[in-house]
């Protein structure tokens, strides 16, 4: 069987997230040896310990990287937790980079179909990735000052993979570290801003299937949702489907992967908001 490894970047709060990610992928990929690169900052020995159980109860290995906050002091948090986390998938180059191809997945993700395809093709590219749509439909000026290029397309750092293979295409850590600390008043979207500042340019688009936002593009992609039944990665952006407000596309698929895990420690789901509710939000952030 081919093997996938994939990295995931999680803290204490998203431990169940990550399990019902993690359950998502293997189900739908029995065909995959699977090894998890799992980047935190706090989680215990206990922690560990439950998630090794619960990764190793599926056939599937994992190594921790604990990784050092302090690296991105100054930076706006992220969440409802207001961490650092998200901001570790900067460095997945330099801690995987040892590997030939990695997936990157964030933990609000449901995976649906095979991934096999993205490990067997030769893309011929560093980094591959689905563009982020809004970014580069309503907030042009602050693309063209992370790029530099108006040409390119901004990238969503959802779901990202590498191909390490392709070695020279990975931003030298002192850049990086340069340009954090030059440029937190510009970073507004963490670590996505940081990623697409040093590859956007040379980024492969893939497409839309492998990070399918759960969020509307338009009053139209309320009823019509064009992409939907081909999504490979869908991706709970924005919204959250354990939150009371949810209001995004594939709830139902998000609950049916949490319900499958009955008895571990997983996240609670709460009262969905009422249809009127959830109507006035929509189309608050349709404005936006």
């Amino acid at each position: 069987m081919c093997e996938a490894n994939v990295a995931f970047v999680i803290n204490r709060n998203y431990i169940g997230q990550f399990k019902v990610t993690f359950y998502s992928l293997v189900k739908a990929n029995n065909n995959l040896n699977i090894f998890v690169h799992l980047l935190h900052s706090d989680l215990s020995d206990e922690d560990r310990a439950d998630i090794n159980r619960f990764v190793n109860s599926y056939n599937a290995k994992i190594n921790f990287y604990k990784i050092d906050d302090s690296f991105f002091e100054g930076l706006p948090k992220m969440g409802y937790d207001a961490s650092y986390t998200a901001y570790y998938k900067v460095l997945v180059p330099y801690i995987l980079g040892n590997l030939e191809k990695v997936l990157f997945l964030d933990c609000d993700i449901i995976v649906r179909k095979s991934i096999k395809p993205l490990f067997e093709e030769d893309s011929n590219a560093f980094l591959s990735c689905v563009e982020d749509y809004k970014i580069n439909r309503k907030r042009r000026s602050h693309k063209l000052k992370i790029i530099g290029d108006e040409k390119a397309t901004y990238f969503n750092s959802g779901v990202m993979f590498f191909d390490f293979s392709k070695a020279d295409g990975i931003a030298p850590q002192e850049k990086v570290i340069s340009y954090i600390a030059e440029n937190k008043e510009l970073i507004r979207w963490h670590d996505q801003d940081i990623l697409n500042h040093f590859y956007a340019k040379d980024c492969r688009l893939l497409d839309e299937k492998y990070n399918y936002l759960t969020t509307y593009k338009s009053v139209k992609d309320m009823f019509f949702p064009k992409g939907k039944k081909r999504a490979v990665v869908v991706h709970y952006a924005n919204w959250k489907p354990w939150k009371s407000n949810y209001i995004g596309k594939y709830y139902g698929l998000y609950k049916s992967n949490y319900n499958a895990l009955k008895g571990e420690k997983c996240v609670d789901f709460l009262v969905k908001k009422s249809l009127k509710e959830q109507l006035k939000l929509i189309f608050k952030y349709l404005k936006r």
